[in-house]
């Protein structure tokens, strides 16, 4: 099978930091757009409506935007509604990703679980809104609800967003990797690779690897349409629907994203850990083919991120 695979450019050099970066998110999203149904497409294009959206790639950043507007940076900065949305909302940093261990087996038995603040709950808070006739004023809009939705779903199939390293680090100068759930408890983890670099640049660790530079180099092109369209060719009708009940798909996504992202891992050396403050630091070196392997995995994450926020549009109930 052809998947178009252009050589990554050199890994080395500074690259914009995002979550699953601007480009992934809008690719999933455009993916999602060109596979709704019609009915589907008629309840979205009313929420859209009022924010004046044209479409979902235009709104798939938004929750982005709004977290780093509540560090003064971004588009939305000086916008009154991010300003209102983080003050309600003061813990929608951690609506991103969820930290499970790279062997789960079932969402429900992590202790991660237990949080509301995780990008499963997040997801099923966003159906909820979309699905309750009228939104209680201490919870977010329909509008807002399916920006976030948009986003997370992209989130969700973001392999590191899911799965994360737990170390055993008895012996710093010998980093121990723990995949077996039931070993992992409260041992230090790397936050989805956050804390594993294998440069010196502030770019260059694990995490922003698969955010950004992986997902530029399946065509070395900014334009979101032209990555969803080869991926539509290659990869989007090889994906199946998800099973049992749409509200809990979530769970299975990151479980499913958990697993993907022991591929992150599998071919890394550990070399060292330290403590930078209170920040671990493990530095790691790649495999020689690392970049071009996992550039495969990331181009399936974004295929199947797009066909299952379709999938998830096109079952709510919406009201």
């Amino acid at each position: 099978m052809n998947y178009f695979f252009l050589p990554l450019l050199p890994f080395l050099f500074p690259i914009p930091l995002h979550a699953w970066s601007s480009l992934g998110h809008s690719t999933i999203a455009a993916i999602a757009e060109h596979q709704l149904s019609s009915s589907a497409r008629s309840q979205i294009t009313a929420v859209l409506s009022q924010g004046r959206d044209p479409d979902l790639p235009a709104i798939a950043n938004w929750a982005d935007d709004v977290r780093a507007a509540a560090a003064g940076r971004g588009p939305l900065s000086e916008d009154p509604e991010a300003r209102d949305f983080n003050d309600q909302f003061p813990t929608n940093a951690l609506w991103h990703f969820v930290n499970l261990p790279l062997g789960i087996e079932n969402y429900r038995l992590s202790s991660a679980s237990h949080s509301p603040n995780n990008v499963v709950h997040a997801i099923q808070h966003c159906i909820a809104v979309l699905e309750t006739v009228d939104n209680h004023r201490a919870d977010f809009t329909k509008l807002q609800a399916l920006r976030l939705l948009v986003h997370f779903v992209g989130d969700i199939h973001q392999p590191l967003h899911c799965g994360t390293g737990f170390y055993d680090l008895s012996d710093p100068s010998h980093p121990v990797l723990l995949t077996d759930p039931r070993r992992c408890g409260d041992k230090p983890n790397d936050r989805g690779g956050n804390d594993l670099w294998y440069g010196s640049e502030p770019n260059q660790e694990l995490h922003a690897l698969w955010d950004d530079a992986l997902v530029y180099a399946i065509n070395q092109s900014p334009d979101y349409e032209l990555l969803a369209r080869r991926l539509e060719t290659t990869l989007v009708h090889s994906i199946g629907s998800t099973s049992g009940d749409y509200h809990n798909w979530p769970e299975q996504w990151a479980v499913d994203s958990a697993h993907v992202a022991q591929n992150a891992y599998r071919s890394l050396t550990l070399e060292s850990a330290s403590l930078e403050g209170q920040r671990l630091r493990i530095s790691i070196r790649l495999a020689p083919d690392y970049l071009e392997v996992n550039q495969r995995i990331v181009a399936e994450q974004l295929a199947k991120g797009g066909v299952h926020l379709a999938q998830l549009l096109n079952v709510i109930k919406w009201r």
